[in-house]
């Protein structure tokens, strides 16, 4: 028997006539007894349904069964007039344009769909962070154009880290490193633990179950719902997740992405999948130009097969445990506090979670030492790289 509730026998559409209208709050749960808020946020693309039917799934069985619930469930839409098109977006990524500057100008002068979505969003999400009294929990449900297994996307936090290694999917880090404004790493910023749910492909029925159970998890590892419910078999979600996992190593990085270029025609080969083993000089995708060639030896990360969007593709590679286990010891040690000591790197001048480094200077394994205590690049030029701390506020 499946350990989720109403497992999918079709594709989800959201355009079903038995398909409730969307709207920006899904559903909520609890908020009477004391503990942590989890939001989860689902449809930030708007081809991807998946979450929003599981999150009606599990708000509907939480008030169908009235489970005994610690602190506040708030499941939310992402991109309503996306997700009923059925398209990525409108106008623009909604997963994208999430700095500080950004957020304050579609607060202030909303132009676009997606303007519009994200003001709604935000009014919906920050006030809730912001005032928490208690633990916070974000996570952003998304899917993939091509077939992959399900898998964890995280700023590098321990917290983050602690925290997802307990759901039981592989996790990818650096994502943020290589794409500009994710909602995630925005949120982040109000210290919640923050992690992105990517559950399959687009159309598969399986990425709801997937969705769904992630969820169930989530809520019983953040402590809302306890392991004894029997709202959901946690012991068969697991062993699911674990089969769906096909024996992936435990963590990944993201070490390089192929961009779309406007005009390019860029398109893949038929049958690629996510986190396939490629090699150097491999063909695997066709532009204007001609064949597009893997550059190194690496794992396919999100190759693209829809239309909106504009990562060609990424490649990442396993991390060994071991540099996991030395990340934990330094960064428990406050090792980054000695590294303006190191020739070419100083504070940068507005803060002291953000280093400049001097490439004159310091020249070799800045980029993993930095890796290493939990820092990202957040600006490369000719003569420094830019780093901050995850989780981290940006400037005004």
């Amino acid at each position: 028997m499946s350990p989720f509730v109403g497992a999918s026998e079709q594709r989800p559409l959201l355009d079903d006539p038995a398909f409730p209208a969307i709207e920006r709050i899904l559903g909520r749960f609890g908020g009477h007894a004391a503990g942590p808020l989890v939001l989860v946020v689902a449809g930030l693309h708007g081809n991807e349904p998946s979450g929003v039917t599981a999150l009606r799934r599990v708000v509907a069985k939480l008030h169908e069964r009235q489970p005994q619930f610690r602190g506040e469930f708030i499941a939310v839409a992402g991109n309503i007039a996306a997700l009923k098109e059925g398209v990525r977006f409108i106008e623009r990524d909604l997963n994208r344009g999430w700095s500080v500057r950004s957020v304050a100008r579609c607060l202030d002068r909303p132009m676009s769909a997606e303007d519009r979505e994200q003001a709604g969003l935000i009014n919906v999400l920050v006030p809730r962070l912001r005032d928490a009294d208690a633990e916070t929990y974000v996570f952003d449900l998304h899917s993939t154009s091509s077939a992959s297994a399900p898998f964890l996307t995280l700023a590098d936090t321990l917290e983050n880290r602690s925290f997802a290694r307990r759901l039981g999917m592989p996790l990818v880090l650096g994502i943020e490193e290589q794409i500009d404004g994710a909602m995630l790493e925005y949120l982040g910023g109000f210290g919640p633990i923050a992690l992105g749910v990517e559950a399959g492909q687009h159309d598969d029925p399986v990425s709801v179950d997937i969705h769904e159970a992630a969820t169930w998890m989530a809520l019983t590892e953040a402590g809302c719902l306890s392991r004894n419910t029997r709202l959901f078999d946690i012991k068969e979600c697991r062993r699911r997740l674990g089969i769906a996992r096909a024996g992936l190593p435990h963590v990944f990085e993201v070490v390089y992405r192929r961009c779309v270029e406007p005009g390019d025609g860029f398109e893949m080969e038929p049958g690629h999948r996510n986190f396939e083993r490629v090699r150097a000089g491999q063909v695997i995708a066709r532009t204007n130009k001609g064949p597009v060639e893997i550059p190194e030896n690496g794992w396919l990360f999100l190759p693209l097969y829809q239309k909106l969007g504009d990562d060609a593709y990424f490649l990442v590679r396993p991390v060994r445990p071991i540099w996991l286990q030395v990340s934990r010891v330094l960064r428990r040690l406050g090792f980054a506090r000695f590294l303006p000591l190191l020739p070419g790197i100083h504070y940068a001048r507005k803060r002291t979670d953000t280093y400049v480094v001097d490439r004159s200077v310091a020249r070799w394994l800045v980029i993993q030492l930095f890796h290493l205590l939990g820092y990202r690049r957040i600006r490369t030029t000719s003569k420094v790289v830019v780093f901050r701390g995850q989780g981290a506020k940006e400037d005004l």
